[in-house]
């Protein structure tokens, strides 16, 4: 009975594709340094930085709510500031749970909705509906913007879709699993995104570029490298770096990476893993260091104009982290827990112009955080706030939570 439970537990959590094995990979050096990093020591420092050095020559989107966490590079960051206060205009019912970020047309005049209810829905800056797409199954990935408008998109019901921006449905293909990871656009103009064990590159037209098969379940929404590489993690404890769907390196960290990868300025890669470790890889694979958290980090990783990495920490201490270049934690910004180890803060901080930082946790509210580290405003929703915020360039913050609204907030 017992192991029925467990294996119940399992399926429950992740839905797992039968591996195939792709490859013999090199084995990672043991001599990076291990950092550890207190939960109670951090989370009294605050989210504060130091003044950012370099931070006025940081890479910054133009258009940056295209993708999830603004680009393909997952930073994160944001142009415009951060309301300063929590002033909500208006909310909207999407009849499900959100876990996807809400992203924006090129003019951010529209705003992309993915819902468990199984649908997309496209709404004006007003709150009202301009039209909504019912894919068939939950949708769990962030809806990917291209240049021409196209909205892209994976569904649990095995396919990856092409909407049109009025609506009308351009493509759909078929994938071998549930296609519920958040998609990039590459260089090339091809689509990038997971299903299952695999990771696929999709033409505009609708035809696959490339695919490459990890060993077990991807749940990373894949980041690209300045160099046109794609890198994920994977539920075989690895993280891959691919050449047009070619294995360039691969290494091993030991635990489960969910989380999406985000990538410096300098090509750095950091990723989280569910052995409570953030880790720096360099652009080859080298690791640089670990540092220990003390709590799965299973949500898309940040990375900060002056290049710190922020990551959301799950329980029995649930934080949202700061760590520098270095390794070393710099501070952290606790919220009421439950003592379980799957509860917490689901993901890096959005970070604006000024340096102010933004993120949800599952204790269902929206928290705001000056530069200095102070909170400057806390909102509660009505469900748990996993899904990454977004920032317009106006100040507007739009919020989407598992009560199944977005909020959006005035600037």
């Amino acid at each position: 009975m017992l192991v029925a439970i467990v294996a119940t537990a399992a399926i429950v959590r992740w839905r797992v594709g039968r591996p195939k094995v792709v490859a013999t990979f090199p084995v990672a050096s043991s001599s990076a340094p291990t950092i550890e990093v207190a939960p109670s020591a951090s989370a009294s420092a605050g989210l504060g930085a130091p003044a950012p050095e370099g931070s006025t020559s940081a890479r910054v989107a133009e258009k940056p709510w295209r993708m999830l966490h603004a680009d393909a590079r997952r930073t994160h960051r944001a142009r415009g500031k951060l309301p300063r206060e929590a002033k909500l205009a208006w909310t909207y019912a999407a009849g499900g749970p959100i876990e996807a970020q809400v992203t924006a047309s090129l003019d951010e005049q529209t705003l992309y909705v993915a819902s468990h209810d199984g649908s997309v829905t496209a709404l004006g800056r007003d709150g009202k509906k301009k039209w909504s797409v019912a894919l068939g199954d939950r949708v769990y990935s962030t809806p990917c913007v291209a240049d021409d408008g196209t909205i892209y998109v994976g569904v649990d019901a095995k396919r990856f879709v092409a909407i049109a921006p009025d609506g009308r449905t351009k493509w759909r293909l078929d994938t071998p699993s549930d296609a519920d990871t958040g998609a990039a656009i590459g260089k090339d103009g091809n689509v990038v995104f997971a299903a299952g064990t695999n990771v696929i590159a999709a033409r505009p037209t609708g035809d696959v570029a490339w695919r490459f098969q990890a060993k077990k379940k991807i749940f990373t929404s894949p980041a690209i490298a300045d160099d046109g590489r794609v890198i994920v993690g994977s539920q075989d404890n690895r993280v891959y770096a691919l050449d047009a769907g070619k294995l360039a390196w691969s290494v091993d960290l030991g635990a489960d990476v969910d989380g999406a990868p985000a990538i410096g300025d300098d090509g750095s890669i950091f990723v989280g893993t569910d052995g409570g470790e953030i880790v720096k890889l360099g652009a080859d694979g080298a690791i640089a260091w670990r540092t220990k958290v003390g709590g799965y980090v299973r949500g898309a990783l940040s990375v900060a104009r002056n290049g710190d990495v922020l990551a959301g920490v799950y329980g029995p201490s649930p934080r949202q982290i700061r760590v520098a270049a270095d390794g070393a934690a710099r501070g952290a910004f606790a919220i009421a827990g439950t003592g379980a180890r799957d509860f917490g803060v689901h993901g890096g901080a959005l970070e604006d112009d000024d340096f102010a930082l933004a993120f949800g946790g599952q204790d269902d509210a929206v928290y705001v955080i000056d530069a200095s580290g102070a909170l400057r405003w806390r909102y509660l929703t009505g469900g748990d706030v996993d899904a990454p915020l977004t920032l317009l360039s106006d100040g507007s913050l739009v919020v989407g939570s598992d009560d199944g609204k977005v909020y959006f907030f005035a600037p």
